[in-house]
C-alpha cells in the first residue's frame, strides 16, 4: 500500500486519538462537551470508511433496515429535544427585530448569542447572508417566529435535499435511497445546517452532470451554486477550493484562465447576495470573526476541537489562524492527485477537524457526500441497484 492511501485514514486515526484524549483529561482551560469532536471524528471515520473502503455496505439489506430504524429514532429524539428558548431561536429572533427595525444585523450590535456558561451578550450576526434570507421567507409567512417555524423551514428544506438526491440518481432502485433520506431529513433539526446542506446537494448534481460532458451554461450553474455556497455556512469553501484547483494545471500557468471566470462568477454571485448587507461587515463578522480565537470567545462558548483544542492547551493562540490555514491548504492542495468525491471528502474533513469547534451540524452533510462517492462510483458497476429500463413495445 502506497503512503499516501494510508495518509487519509492515518490522519482520520489520529484525529480520534486526539479527539478521546481532550475528553479523557479535560486539560484545557474554559473547554467545554469534549464529546462533539469524538462525535465528529467517529463520524467522519465511519463515512470515509464506507464511501472509499466498503462502499457495497451501502446495499445490504440489513444495513438499509438499520438505516431506516435509525432515520425513525432520530426523528423521535431531534423533535424531543427542540427548545423553544434555544440559542438558535433567540439568535434569528434577534436578526428580525433588528431588520424589522431598519438596523443591519452585521453592526447592530444587537444580535443575541450565549457567552460561556451560557450568559446572554449582544453582538452581530456572524453567519453568511444566505442563512438569513430562507428564514426570514418562513418568519414572515408565518406571521411570527418561534421554535415551531424553525424546525417546519428545515424539515422543508431538508426534504428537497431528499429530492435532489434521488434525482441526482434517477437510475437507483429507490429502496436504496429512500432510507438515507430519512437520515437528511431528520439528522439534524436542531441547527441551522439547512441551507448549506441544499447547497452542497444541487452543487453535487452539478458537477455529476458537468463531469462527463463540460458545457459553459452547465460551468456557470456550477459557479453561481458555489457562490451562493459561500454565503451559507462555510462548509462550501474548501468544497470549492478544491474543486476548482482540481482543474488547474501548476506546469501549465495559462490552465488559471480555463478556472478564473468561473470563481468569478462564483465570487460574483457571493457578492450580490451579501451587498444588502455590505460585503465588509459580512467579512469582518463571519470569515474573520471565527479566525480570531480572542475576539470569537467574546461571543461564544469554547468547544475544543482537534486543532484549537491542543494549541489553546499550549497557549498557542495566536498560531492557530496560521495552523488552520496551512492544513487545510494542504489538503487542498492534494485535491489534483485525487477523484472528484475523495477530494471533495478530503477537503470537508480536514475543514471541520481545522474549525474552531467542532460542528457535529455538518454530519448530515458529509454522510450526503461520502453516499454521493458511494453511488457515483457503483451505479454502473452494480446492476443491481438500478431500475429496470422501461422499453417500448415495437410499432
Amino acid at each position: 500500500m502506497k503512503w499516501s492511501r494510508a495518509l487519509a485514514p492515518g490522519l482520520l486515526a489520529a484525529a480520534i486519538v486526539i479527539a478521546v484524549l481532550m475528553a479523557a483529561t479535560r486539560a484545557i482551560p474554559h473547554g467545554h462537551r469534549y464529546d462533539l469532536a469524538v462525535k465528529l471524528s467517529l463520524a467522519l471515520g465511519a463515512f470515509w470508511f464506507l464511501a472509499f473502503v466498503k462502499p457495497e455496505w451501502a446495499f445490504k439489506k440489513t444495513v438499509l433496515i438499520v438505516v431506516g430504524l435509525a432515520a425513525l429514532g432520530l426523528a423521535i429524539g431531534e423533535i424531543s429535544v427542540i427548545n423553544p428558548n434555544s440559542e438558535i431561536v433567540q439568535v434569528y429572533d434577534s436578526v428580525f427585530r433588528a431588520i424589522r427595525n431598519g438596523l443591519n444585523p452585521y453592526t447592530s450590535g444587537t444580535i443575541f448569542h450565549y457567552a460561556e456558561y451560557w450568559r446572554p451578550v449582544y453582538g452581530n450576526f456572524n453567519y453568511p447572508p444566505l442563512e438569513i434570507y430562507p428564514y426570514y421567507l418562513a418568519y414572515r409567512l408565518a406571521g411570527t417566529w418561534n421554535s415551531t417555524v424553525m424546525t417546519s423551514a428545515f424539515l422543508v428544506i431538508q426534504g428537497l435535499v431528499c429530492m435532489i438526491f434521488m434525482a441526482t440518481f434517477p437510475g437507483v432502485k429507490r429502496r436504496y435511497i429512500l432510507p438515507f433520506c430519512g437520515l437528511f431529513l431528520f439528522m439534524e433539526i436542531i441547527t441551522n445546517v439547512a441551507m448549506t446542506f441544499l447547497v452542497t446537494a444541487l452543487i453535487l448534481l452539478a458537477v455529476k452532470n458537468d463531469e462527463p460532458d463540460p458545457r459553459p451554461g452547465r460551468r456557470f450553474l456550477t459557479a453561481g451554486l458555489f457562490g451562493a455556497g459561500l454565503m451559507t455556512k462555510f462548509l462550501i469553501i474548501p468544497f470549492m477550493a478544491a474543486y476548482y484547483w482540481r482543474r488547474v494545471d501548476p506546469k501549465k500557468p495559462a490552465s488559471l484562465l480555463r478556472v478564473a471566470p468561473d470563481i468569478g462568477a462564483a465570487l460574483g454571485t457571493a457578492a450580490l447576495i451579501a451587498l444588502p448587507f455590505g460585503l465588509v461587515p459580512v467579512f469582518k463578522n463571519t470569515i474573520l470573526f471565527n479566525l480570531i480565537l480572542k475576539d470569537r470567545a467574546v461571543f461564544t462558548t469554547f468547544f475544543p476541537n482537534v486543532v484549537s483544542g491542543p494549541l489553546s492547551w499550549l497557549g498557542l493562540g495566536r498560531v492557530y489562524p496560521l495552523a488552520a490555514v496551512a492544513a487545510l491548504g494542504a489538503s487542498i492542495l492534494a485535491a489534483r492527485r485525487l477523484r472528484l468525491a475523495s477530494a471533495l471528502m478530503a477537503a470537508g474533513c480536514a475543514f471541520l477537524f481545522v474549525t474552531v469547534t467542532p460542528e457535529p451540524q455538518y454530519i448530515p452533510v458529509m454522510l450526503y457526500l461520502a453516499l454521493f462517492a458511494v453511488y457515483l462510483e457503483t451505479e454502473n458497476a452494480r446492476p443491481g441497484i438500478l431500475r429496470p429500463v422501461r422499453r417500448e413495445a415495437p410499432a
